[in-house]
């Protein structure tokens, strides 16, 4: 591809990029509220939609609709919603009232509040206290679960060490190497468990049956394995070609490249909430879209847009690995890669992250990570980066 091709290539397809942005921009403008920044206190009545990044974030918003909420230490106190969705380091929550609450984060405390319906949680440490009530179903999951607060449907929990001293109206489906059950719990349907160490209080009241599950079969194991060994060829020939792609990328538009790398590392946290919020978005809003019938274009181009996205939003991370591990090794005093340059140490991070992203369960978290930083860099640095393209060429 001559010179001239190639800038010809990069001015379509960022002209493409962003009006496609601007123009679902400008319609979702009405309908969704947004905000990002280092630290965030928000305490606004909103009627519809809203998404909140920050490093501190500490979220009081009453809306009528969803909120979605990402950031280092993430409050939610005396918050509104009908689905709240929140991702971050530690998590208080605090009297609260949403329909569903949907929420992943290291330590979740659940301190008081009303859920109308259900709680999705996953997190290292999971505290559910008695002030706090979930009228609907639970799916709990982490390293350390403590359940005191009642639950109003059927509760499915998993964690290394799990102890429920609350009331279940329905099923109790428990697994966990520790489980440890009472005293004066009533489980209004079935108990099944599964555990290494089970300890139930005598006065637990079980109005169904209490079944233990058995372990996986030696059958089951088997084509675990087999199914595992496939998927793993799999994978293995996807992200070889993912990561010539991200090399190709990285040659063509080093505007992008550069521009993204360096928003993640000057605002890691700040691009890591905005890709999130993007991430977790774009299908609510391509749902939202489809279900009228003038919105179906406007959603299939946000569609494209967002799985075009993908191999930019990898590339970018990509890039950003390469050059940092460039920086301190050969070039302690940054100096502007060439395109050789370019080439070697994104095609050495391809190579590393495509070893680690190998790693069975860790390697699937670790690319989810990797593209939400990047999906959140190159969605909001578009724009500076086409000014770099022009300039540079």
């Amino acid at each position: 591809m001559t010179k001239q091709n190639r800038m010809v290539a990069r001015w379509i397809l960022f002209l493409l990029l962003l009006a496609a942005l601007l123009f679902a921009t400008s319609v979702l403008r009405a309908q969704i509220s947004t905000r990002a920044d280092d630290t965030i206190e928000t305490g606004d009545v909103l009627p519809d939609m809203a998404f909140f990044s920050a490093g501190d974030l500490n979220v009081s918003a009453k809306s009528t609709d969803d909120i979605f909420a990402a950031g280092g230490d993430v409050s939610l106190n005396e918050a509104q919603a009908d689905h709240m969705i929140a991702a971050g380091g530690d998590i208080t929550i605090t009297e609260v009232a949403f329909h569903d609450l949907i929420v992943a984060g290291g330590d979740i405390n659940f301190v008081s509040g009303v859920i109308t319906d259900d709680v999705v949680a996953a997190g290292g440490d999971l505290k559910i206290d008695p002030q706090f009530k979930i009228k609907g179903s639970a799916m709990l999951t982490g390293g350390e679960v403590a359940i005191d607060a009642p639950v109003g449907a059927e509760l499915r929990a998993a964690a290394g060490r799990l102890r429920l001293n609350a009331d279940v109206a329905g099923d109790a489906h428990l697994v966990g190497e520790n489980v440890a059950i009472g005293p004066d719990v009533m489980i209004g349907g079935d108990l099944r468990y599964r555990a290494e160490a089970f300890d139930m209080d005598p006065s637990v009241v079980v109005s169904g049956e209490i079944i233990e599950l058995e372990p996986a079969t030696p059958d089951v194991e088997r084509w675990g394995v087999q199914a595992a060994a496939a998927l793993a060829a799999f994978a293995l020939a996807f992200l070889i070609g993912l990561a010539i792609l991200v090399i190709v990328i990285a040659l063509v538009l080093p505007g992008l490249m550069n521009s993204a790398a360096d928003m993640i590392r000057t605002k890691p946290l700040t691009t890591l909430g905005l890709g999130f919020l993007i991430v977790a978005a774009a299908p609510v809003v391509i749902a939202i879209l489809f279900a009228t019938v003038l919105g179906i274009p406007l959603a299939l181009m946000i569609a494209a847009i967002y799985i075009a996205a993908a191999p930019l939003a990898i590339a970018a991370f990509i890039y950003y690995a390469g050059m940092i591990v460039r920086r301190l090794v050969s070039n302690p005093e940054y100096v502007a890669p060439s395109a050789a340059s370019r080439i070697a140490w994104t095609a050495l991070a391809a190579v590393a992250l495509v070893l680690l992203g190998l790693i069975p369960i860790a390697g699937g978290f670790f690319w989810l990570v990797a593209y939400t930083i990047g999906m959140g860099a190159v969605m909001t640095r578009g724009g500076k980066a086409l000014a770099l393209q022009r300039v540079n060429t």
